[in-house]
């Protein structure tokens, strides 16, 4: 009997997958994406940054036990997500032999007589096609041999570099010029390139950028029969959405982050809400710490108050809600073993209602975190579990899901009753808005003017004398206007009146050209 244990046992581990002798030699560096260099074989790749890696080879091996298909050759990497799952293998031998199951995604090269296959195994059925792209942009990041790749930069370096900058035209060329190697790559790059110039006003790169994310939309002609026949707008769509938030304790936005005009309907509900008993102002793109700072008084937003509060609307909404004296909420789930919708929904109550039972809160989330109903996969975003946990309904409202269609429509703002929609995802908020306000705001007190006596472009920022401790504070500090101003034009700037300002312009390389004081006396 105990012969025939050992002759199982060594038949189980003679059909065991074999692990790569150099697997323990890889090296994992995470940035934006996972790299993976193996310096003794000069091989190098990298995946997204949400694929978990084994590196343990005890631990690998009982993973490799499991697997319900044949590997013909020793693993050198392991990698599964759950989102959506699936799991890929990399092996490296000097077979050739890379015939696979059908069900499988497989890349696979000969380089240097070695054999190198990407084996993608999804866990599920609608998982193949992400694991196919997926697959494919880290099959096309391979570099072998002496050319491969022992630095480690990614466009998220100089994003990173900028993120407590308000030099955003500065961050805007560094993106532009950055080289792109692959179709994940050159996305990234645009959102990036999107972002910083949205955060410079209505400037021709982000009418370039906005026009190359919307000439891919055609409109579903039964929505926009909806929109037309049921829209209610501008002062109406205010009003509507007022009379909707009395008979609410809760009131929840959603934005897209590369439309700043997003956060101007907020602002100009705030006063509105404000006379109905709504008292906090919680905000996700808040860093999680600050809202006790803006909480203090005499506080103003910073570059450290959030990475999207520093755009120059986001900045005047802080101003305007602490100004009407909102508390700020600071939400975002900052706990890695907890799943984010939990954490934010939990948060957003202990830090509102827990506290005060009977006050009533603005909301300003991304994009699909204000949806209350679950998706078809069973994913239940923070409004869900928010009313599902607390028993408190919200009322919601998403500038994003219909955001495609508002160029069809002549209006600053289209409200539009859910109620109307069959889709699963139209019908999980209350109301649907269309938002086609101009960025530039235009409820200034006054102008005054300014030429770009420069022979290029700059940036031209603008600091409220209140903000500026010291001559050279505007580093640290959020303008409450910035804008690209073309060589030799001139314009004509806002200002509120009674309030001294700081007028700075940059080079598209960061460099400081000019300053003024702007005083009541000469605007």
């Amino acid at each position: 009997m105990k012969h025939f244990k050992f002759i199982v046992l060594l038949a189980v581990i003679g059909c065991s997958p074999k692990i790569s002798e150099h697997f323990e030699q890889n090296r994992y560096i995470r940035n934006y994406n996972i790299h993976i260099i193996n310096d003794s074989l000069e091989i190098y790749f990298k995946s997204p940054g949400d694929i978990e890696y084994i590196t343990d080879k005890r631990q690998l091996k009982k993973v490799l036990r499991k697997v319900k298909f044949k590997l013909k050759d020793s693993v050198l990497v392991y990698g599964k997500t759950d989102d959506p799952p699936y799991e890929y293998f990399v092996t490296f031998s000097d077979k050739f032999n890379f015939i696979y199951p059908k069900k499988l995604i497989v890349f696979d090269t000969i380089i240097h007589n070695k054999a190198i296959c990407f084996i993608g195994n999804p866990l599920v059925k609608n998982a193949t096609q992400t694991l196919k792209i997926d697959l494919k942009n880290i099959f096309q990041s391979l570099e072998v041999g002496k050319g491969y790749r022992k630095d480690i930069s990614s466009v998220m370096e100089v994003v990173n570099r900028y993120a407590n900058s308000n030099k955003f035209y500065g961050a805007l060329n560094e993106i532009t010029k950055y080289p792109a190697y692959h179709k994940q790559e050159e996305w990234t790059k645009f959102q990036m390139e999107f972002t910083f110039s949205s955060f410079l006003g209505n400037n021709e790169h982000y009418k370039k950028s906005l026009n190359e994310l919307e000439s891919k939309f055609k409109p579903n002609d039964s929505i926009t029969n909806i929109i037309n026949k049921e829209v209610v707008i501008n002062s109406e769509a205010i009003e509507k959405i007022v009379d909707e938030a009395k008979k609410y304790r809760i009131i929840m936005f959603n934005e897209n982050h590369f439309f700043p005009n997003h956060r101007i309907l907020i602002s100009e509900l705030l006063p509105k809400l404000k006379d109905i008993g709504y008292t906090y102002l919680a905000l996700e793109a808040l860093d999680i710490k600050q809202d006790s700072l803006l909480n203090l008084e005499n506080a103003y937003p910073t570059l450290e108050t959030g990475f999207y509060t520093s755009e120059q609307n986001y900045g005047n909404l802080i101003r305007k809600a602490k100004a009407l004296g909102f508390q700020f909420v600071a939400y975002e789930n900052m706990e890695s073993n907890k799943d984010r919708e939990i954490g934010q929904a939990e948060n957003l109550y202990n830090k509102t209602f827990k506290i005060n039972p009977n006050d009533k809160v603005v909301i300003l989330a991304g994009i699909d975190h204000i949806l209350e109903k679950p998706t078809s996969k069973g994913k239940k975003w923070m409004a869900t579990i928010f009313k599902e946990k607390y028993n408190i309904d919200p009322l919601t409202i998403s500038q994003t899901h219909l955001n495609s269609y508002r160029k069809q429509f002549q209006c600053d703002y289209c409200l539009i009753d859910s109620k109307y929609f069959d889709s699963e995802r139209l019908s999980s908020v209350d109301f649907h808005l269309l938002n086609n306000k101009n960025v530039y705001q235009d409820n200034w007190d006054s102008t005054f003017s300014y030429q770009n006596s420069s022979n290029f472009d700059v940036q031209v920022s603008l600091f409220q004398e209140n903000e500026i401790e010291k001559l050279y504070d505007y580093h640290k500090k959020v303008p409450y206007y910035t804008a690209i101003l073309e060589k030799g034009k001139k314009y004509n700037l806002p200002i509120n009146k009674g309030q001294k300002i700081y007028l700075y312009t940059f080079t598209k390389n960061g460099n400081r050209i000019d300053e003024k004081i702007i005083t009541p006396v000469n605007n």
